[in-house]
């Protein structure tokens, strides 16, 4: 079990829709949450006229765009003009206004690099913004920074930055056919991991009762995976609604996932996660 940790709300207007401003014990850091639809109600906060990471988030398609910024108010007003997928953004920045842009620009570096690797949301990004230098001494600073971050983005509701590494005890596999996949849960998300063979083959009848399924799993496989013929081998991790959503881009049909998917043991998750727990 970890230290215990505070997390604290403002709510300046009172209002759960309006704009939320975080805290969190033991940390440099504090978080303005803004509906894209109050961003003129974050205008008159000195706070946000500092360097600042900031997070661009579609909630309902689980899209996510990270920035940094000198001055928030200014930045997203241009992506309200310009970037039509977000509802929510989120700026982090300093408690003693101590974070400088060479800073910030780190922190994006490693925020998207970080993103892009666990999946657990699509990260909008086109590439990982290059790292520039800053002090070693600050390193672990900035580091520990993105760590609070993340945990206020799971409080939230969004497991933007989940441990990247595999851990063989938690890793789900699914055969079917040519296909031979393994997956994870991080956070809210079960995620198709790197490494999966995805047979290109469907049932007739799945794809007729999902025709969408069916576009989704074609336009998923072509954009991240190789293309090996007759199957793709998924070269970027891929964040699903559930086990049963994985389980049908996978496998081209509808399946059981409390059956389907099995642990290294080859334990079903129906065997692990519902008759062991009870």
């Amino acid at each position: 079990m970890g230290n215990p940790r505070l997390i604290q709300t403002y709510l300046p207007d009172g209002s759960l829709e309006g704009i939320k401003v975080i805290e969190l014990s033991e940390s440099p850091i504090k978080a303005f949450v803004v509906p894209r639809i109050k961003l003129n109600d974050i205008k008159k906060r000195t706070e946000i006229n500092q360097p600042s990471l900031y997070l661009l988030v579609n909630s309902t398609d689980n899209q996510l765009y990270i920035g940094e910024s000198e001055n928030f108010y200014h930045r997203v007003k241009n992506h309200d003009q310009s970037k039509e997928f977000w509802d929510l953004a989120i700026a982090i920045v300093s408690n003693t206004n101590s974070l400088e842009k060479s800073d910030v620009k780190y922190l994006e570096s490693l925020a998207v690099e970080k993103a892009q690797a666990t999946a657990a949301m699509k990260v909008l990004n086109r590439t990982v913004p290059a790292r520039n230098n800053v002090h070693e001494f600050k390193v672990h600073t900035l580091e520990k920074i993105l760590e609070d971050t993340a945990m206020i983005a799971e409080s939230l509701g969004f497991s933007i930055f989940a441990s990247e590494k595999e851990n063989e005890e938690s890793i789900w596999y699914l055969s079917a056919k040519k296909s031979n996949a393994k997956a994870e849960f991080r956070g809210d998300k079960f995620v198709i991991l790197t490494g999966s063979i995805i047979d290109k083959s469907y049932a007739p009848s799945w794809a007729k009762a999902f025709p969408k399924s069916l576009v989704e799993r074609e336009e998923l496989l072509s954009s991240n995976g190789k293309d090996l013929g007759d199957s793709f081998e998924i070269t970027n991790n891929i964040p699903t609604r559930s086990p049963n959503h994985a389980g049908g881009l996978v496998s081209g049909r509808s399946i059981n996932a409390w059956t389907g998917w099995k642990n290294k043991d080859n334990k079903t998750m129906d065997e692990v996660m519902r008759r062991e727990e009870a």
